[in-house]
């Protein structure tokens, strides 16, 4: 009979256990990397196009600024809704 104790089992659990909180905060790191950095590049794609409709430099940094929020913003709720689901 190939038996497993109990201890050894405990053990194997735990590793299991510990290696999916890793994983998981590196998920979690992700995520949030993701949603900035396309914050990020939106921002630039307003910037560029706003700069270029002939806007003023500070309503061209308002509505970077705002488009970052916003899709910031919405990754954030479109990850949070789909980890529901």
């Amino acid at each position: 009979m190939t038996g497993t104790s109990v201890a050894q089992l405990r053990t194997e659990h735990q590793a299991l256990t510990q290696a999916l909180e890793k994983a998981n905060g590196t998920i979690r790191y992700m995520k949030v990397a993701m949603a900035v950095m396309t914050g990020v590049i939106s921002s630039l794609v307003t910037a560029f196009a706003v700069a270029h409709l002939g806007a003023s430099p500070l309503a061209t940094i308002g509505y970077s600024g705002s488009t970052f929020i916003a899709v910031t913003g919405f990754i954030f709720t479109i990850q949070e809704k789909l980890r529901r689901s």
